[in-house]
């Protein structure tokens, strides 16, 4: 029941913040989008495989960078964008231990096609980015190699790290002052919601009651618990 309960309060603060984010209301998110991640990494914590404590660490390091650049984000300065940035590509590296750790079996073409993205899309902002285009440079090439190696964990992780990968794709157009269509930087906070938390599912029970879950819902779940 914690587990649900901390799962409804994550998606209700998604909904608010998203909500709050397209029609431009600032200082409210200052109250829904701190609170995105810490009600995440308690649903995860308490959503756990039985047995898969000692792999939350990985997890858990991911989601609080999600914290720390949820909250630069909030401000509008280049300084603390960078800081923002910074804290969302240290979550990126936690990611990618985590499924190195987990196993990672990819199809060639998949790599290839998300680097062509890569490529077209910053294409399209570098033009605009001005002193930002080498940190988004590394800090795009990082995300994109965390949403491959999503994807060859299972299709569920896939999805979370394609939707991450879209939401920021968003920002750089933004960024670069490039509007692909009306309203595109309402999509930023729904992806960027429903992306980590599909990503955070990939260490929780199924179904999700708690940590008492069957844990041969999920064949991993018993190689994970040793």
């Amino acid at each position: 029941m914690r587990a649900r309960a901390l799962l409804a309060a994550y998606l209700m603060l998604g909904v608010a913040d998203s909500v709050l984010a397209a029609a431009e209301v600032d200082g409210a998110r200052w109250v829904t989008k701190p609170l995105l991640m810490p009600v995440l990494i308690a649903f995860v914590w308490v959503a756990a495989r039985p047995g898969a404590e000692h792999d939350l660490r990985l997890p858990i390091g991911a989601l609080v960078g999600g914290f720390v650049g949820d909250v630069g984000l909030l401000v509008d300065r280049e300084a603390t964008f960078l800081v923002g940035m910074a804290g969302f590509a240290v979550g990126h590296v936690c990611y990618l231990l985590a499924f190195r750790r987990m196993g990672i079996t990819l199809s060639p073409w998949l790599p290839a096609g998300y680097l062509l993205a890569w490529g077209v899309m910053m294409a399209a902002v570098c033009g605009g980015l001005g002193d930002l285009l080498v940190p988004v440079l590394g800090y795009s090439l990082l995300l994109t190699a965390m949403a491959v190696c999503a994807a060859g964990v299972g299709r569920r992780t896939g999805l979370g790290g394609a939707l991450f990968l879209g939401s920021d794709a968003v920002i750089a157009l933004g960024l670069a002052d490039v509007g692909l269509f009306p309203g595109q930087a309402a999509l930023v906070m729904p992806t960027y919601v429903a992306g980590q938390l599909l990503l955070a599912l990939t260490w929780a029970s199924r179904p999700l009651p708690g940590r008492h879950a069957d844990a041969a819902a999920d064949p991993r779940s018993t190689a994970a618990s040793g």
